[in-house]
């Protein structure tokens, strides 16, 4: 085997460890997922404003509208990253969903589910 050849060799090996290396680097945890809030609240008919939050930060305060003649009842998609999320939402007068601990997969969209029963 001649010099240029083994030279040759060796960069391709080199690249191939350095391609490895810096694929390590990349944690599936850094990667996005997507969060929607659905109410669910068939029995209602009214506009019920919900704070929307992930880890404990709020993420957007919204309006859901139930069966009234323009309804809202989904929120937009909140990207994060995959890995574990505590996933909550309270009405700002004063009731709370209990907060959900989700598991998130890099690409994943979950949708958390806020049952509500009108009396």
């Amino acid at each position: 085997m001649n010099a240029h050849v083994r030279i040759v060799r060796s960069l391709q090996r080199v690249s191939f460890l350095a391609l490895l290396a810096g694929s390590a680097c990349i944690h599936p945890t850094q990667a996005p997922a997507t969060v929607y809030f659905a109410l669910d609240a068939p029995l209602c008919s009214s506009v019920l404003p919900v704070e929307l939050s992930i880890d404990g930060a709020i993420v957007a305060s919204d309006t859901f509208r139930v069966n009234l003649s323009v309804p809202h009842t989904k929120s937009r998609g909140f990207t994060t990253w995959a890995g574990t999320h505590v996933i909550g939402a309270r009405t700002t007068f004063g009731y709370v969903w209990a907060d959900t601990t989700v598991m998130l997969e890099t690409g994943q969209s979950l949708t958390r589910s806020l049952p509500f029963y009108c009396s």
